[in-house]
């Protein structure tokens, strides 16, 4: 055993140092990431079921709904700010904007179950969540157009009131 280990000694520690290089990558680059692409999904599928509660739905529904959409803008603040570079490197890559994201969950928790928002209102914001999510190859390039003129808007409004 012992002049194994001697003739071996090159391969055995490749091997150790190995493993801790698929651990570390795993556990410090991996899950993070996955837990990005699960909490994306979780706000995609948040802001489709409940876009369109409006001020007709009953109490429960309303109150669900905004539920929903609010955990999925925590989540989504909580990685974009949580985790490490690994993740915004992906996030990045990806061109996901969890901070925009976040935000427009919460402007859509806030139109839900109001009479002043109508269903345009609502689906131009549900649409912003695709493009900041990338998520939009549905919408037309004359939509993608309109939000991203829509959101220049916000910025320029914003930016003014400050």
């Amino acid at each position: 055993m012992q002049q194994w280990l001697v003739n071996n000694w090159i391969g055995v520690l490749s091997t150790a140092l190995g493993g801790v290089l698929v651990w570390f990558i795993t556990y410090w680059i991996g899950k993070p990431i996955v837990d990005v692409r699960d909490k994306r999904i979780k706000a995609l599928h948040a802001a489709e079921q409940n876009a369109h509660v409006g001020y007709a739905a009953t109490d429960e529904r309303i109150v669900a709904a905004r539920t929903a959409l609010n955990e999925a803008a925590s989540a989504l603040r909580a990685v974009s700010r949580g985790h490490g570079w690994p993740v915004r490197v992906y996030c990045w890559l990806a061109r996901y904007d969890l901070e925009a994201a976040a935000y427009a969950l919460i402007s859509l928790h806030n139109k839900t179950g109001h009479p002043h928002y109508d269903d345009k209102t609502r689906q131009l914001v549900l649409d912003g969540i695709y493009l900041f999510l990338r998520a939009h190859k549905h919408l037309s390039l004359k939509r993608i157009n309109e939000i991203n003129e829509q959101i220049e808007r916000d910025k320029r409004l914003h930016e003014a009131e400050l």
